[in-house]
């Protein structure tokens, strides 16, 4: 049997743990921040005639949409872990960072992309 003296003391210890940055949170950030980098990784491995890809541009824009989703999703995720931890998580910044740079991104492809078919269909 567990007694108080012994709960007093794993309380104690819970209390004192710093707080942790939350890895999800980071990692969102990274994929936001290196999407487009990714992309013309991606692009620029797809000219390659190794991999024989007909189309380098399709790739490259589902590679910009794979890395700023994940940035999304993991920024989402995070900030319900961190807000579910009660303080042992840390790094909320680093998970709305994420998501906003990664949710710009993904706004200024579709623009980019939207903009020209729509200008063409008003034409």
């Amino acid at each position: 049997m567990v007694d108080e003296e012994t709960m007093n003391e794993v309380s104690v210890e819970a209390e004192n743990e710093t707080p942790r940055i939350s890895k999800l949170a980071i990692a969102s950030t990274v994929f936001g921040l290196f999407g487009p980098f990714y992309c013309g990784a991606m692009w620029i491995l797809s000219l390659n005639d190794f991999f024989a890809i007909p189309s380098a541009h399709v790739v490259a824009l589902f590679a910009c949409g794979g890395a700023w989703i994940l940035g999304i999703l993991l920024g989402k995720k995070s900030l319900e872990q961190i807000e579910n931890s009660e303080g042992q998580l840390i790094g909320r910044e680093y998970a709305v960072v994420g998501v906003v740079i990664s949710t710009a991104w993904m706004l200024l492809i579709l623009v980019v992309v939207l903009l020209p078919a729509l200008h063409s269909v008003n034409s």
